[in-house]
């Protein structure tokens, strides 16, 4: 029985990292789009943790991620991309300048 228990809890383990590293290359993919929409230069994308916030009236799990972006090409700015599962939740896009 100890064994068959040993085996689940690695198996959900491994399961949760997968989940996680799929919302990640979601995470980069979601904000090369928003970059490309706004005519930024995308420069990093990475997870920086996890909180529960109400969206919409409801409280969700989300995942943060910080991203690197250029207006100009020389500047670089922070802006916050978060995540509620694979769905985009919010992209918080701080003032920046542009050429």
């Amino acid at each position: 029985m100890g064994s068959v228990l040993l085996l689940l809890a690695i198996s959900s383990i491994c399961y949760v990292f997968w989940l996680q590293r799929k919302q990640d290359e979601r995470a980069v993919v979601v904000a090369r789009q928003l970059c490309q929409q706004q005519q930024l230069q995308l420069l990093d994308c990475g997870r920086s943790g996890h909180s529960f916030r109400r969206i919409n009236g409801r409280l969700r799990f989300i995942t943060l991620y910080q991203v690197d972006f250029s207006g100009d090409g020389e500047s670089r700015y922070q802006a916050e991309l978060l995540l509620s599962g694979m769905r985009l939740a919010a992209f918080n896009l701080p003032a920046y300048r542009i050429n």
